[in-house]
């Protein structure tokens, strides 16, 4: 049991570090101080930057896996998050900082999508599910400690914050210490049973394959979900400034109560999900489309605030339910595909602004309010849909409640 407890912490540790790239961003306005005679939009490329270079790095996850293992690829992206990320904590050319934070990215998109292919690998069923679900809860917890950290370091100077990357150390150490090698070819197969280890082989597949259209739906929907869940943080303070009802302070909070409800659908997916199985989907679109609407006839923060939450939730929900999908029904390239779904999160987030500015246009929006009544239309037209497709396979469903 401890064996298995270490392992698993050290699993999750490797998530403290995934979503920590944009914990700098509240240094921006320091640093394009201290480096007055580099353009503004370079300086703020320092918080963006990382966000491409993971990208390039999870489309190339999978062939490093292939040839190192997935252990020492992990290993060596934890490795170069830590060395790229206090850099700019050692040194003050502004060039070098800016390679560094692209290396930052680099390294993560290394590892990123093989998280989830360790965890399919070591558990199944609902074990599994719980996992990816504590995974999740790690990547929000570790995002608002982090921008915690910065704020109060940023107090001394910008290039102090930067040491907040030192939490990668004792990740290292522990994936080093405690998580097995897995070999490429490995994954999707049944593991040997190690002593108390043995209950969390994984013997099989528990769910059909996933076809490729079905995987290209998902897909699609998952960069939609994104655009329109990061619209609460492009839009969500220009609102309630707007119609006067909270002020910038406010829409920060909001910001960090959307990390909360996050946060705490990690931890409960796995209970979630056994309650909610193959409606899980439709049932967070209905969710978060209730969220959104909340916003949208919102005139106090409280009710914004708990409708911050409300989508939080719903859409940390909604992810965790993806990578299980993908991680039990893609057999071998279960890791390639979630390669691509980190793709399409990070395509929808770095598009969101622009995605809003179509649904505007496309709309015809002409208040403040507007985006978000038509986003929460979006979303539960989705839900329908999905509520539909998901009738229509009594097979399928029946099969998947016959394994479980």
């Amino acid at each position: 049991m401890k064996k298995d407890l270490l392992l698993k912490m050290s699993i999750l540790s490797a998530s403290l570090v995934v979503v920590s790239g944009g914990a700098i961003a509240a240094n921006i306005p320091a640093m394009a101080k201290t480096f007055a005679d580099v353009p503004l939009q370079t300086v703020e490329m320092l918080s963006t930057i990382p966000s491409l270079f993971i990208i390039i790095s999870v489309l190339m996850s999978n062939l490093f896996a292939r040839y190192l293992g997935y252990k020492r690829t992990i290993l060596i992206g934890i490795a170069i998050v830590l060395v790229s990320g206090i850099i700019p904590a050692l040194i003050g050319n502004f060039w070098i900082i800016l390679v560094s934070r692209a290396l930052f990215g680099f390294g993560v998109g290394m590892f990123n999508s093989l998280l989830v292919a360790i965890i399919s690998h070591f558990y199944e069923g609902d074990e599994r599910a719980a996992m990816i679900g504590y995974q999740s809860a790690f990547e929000g917890l570790s995002g608002m400690f982090m921008t915690f950290a910065v704020g109060q370091l940023l107090k001394q100077h910008w290039q102090t914050s930067f040491w907040v990357y030192l939490i990668a150390l004792p990740v290292f150490i522990l994936f080093l210490l405690f998580v097995p090698n897995v070999a490429y070819d490995e994954i999707g197969k049944e593991k040997p049973a190690d002593g108390e280890m043995k209950s969390s082989a994984v013997p099989k597949n528990s769910e059909p394959a996933l076809s490729k259209r079905d995987f290209l739906g998902y897909i699609v929907l998952l960069v939609i979900a994104v655009i329109i869940y990061m619209s609460i943080a492009v839009k969500g303070t220009t609102l309630m400034t707007t119609l006067g009802y909270g002020d910038a302070t406010d829409g920060s909070n909001i910001l960090a109560l959307i990390g909360v409800g996050a946060m705490s659908a990690g931890f409960l997916f796995g209970k979630v999900y056994r309650i909610t199985r193959t409606y899980t989907l439709p049932i967070s679109f209905s969710v978060m489309s209730i969220g959104m609407f909340l916003i949208a006839s919102s005139n106090s923060v409280l009710q914004t605030s708990i409708a911050a939450v409300v989508c939080g939730f719903s859409f940390r929900t909604f992810l965790p339910y993806l990578f299980n999908k993908v991680s039990t029904s893609s057999a071998g390239n279960a890791a390639y595909r979630t390669s691509l779904i980190l793709v399409g999160f990070n395509i929808g987030a770095a598009f969101s602004p622009y995605g809003i500015v179509v649904l505007e246009r496309l709309f015809q929006v002409t208040s403040v309010r507007g985006i978000f009544y038509i986003e929460a239309a979006i979303l539960l037209g989705l839900a329908v849909f999905r509520f539909v497709v998901t009738l229509r396979k009594p097979r399928e469903n029946a099969q998947i409640a016959a394994a479980e």
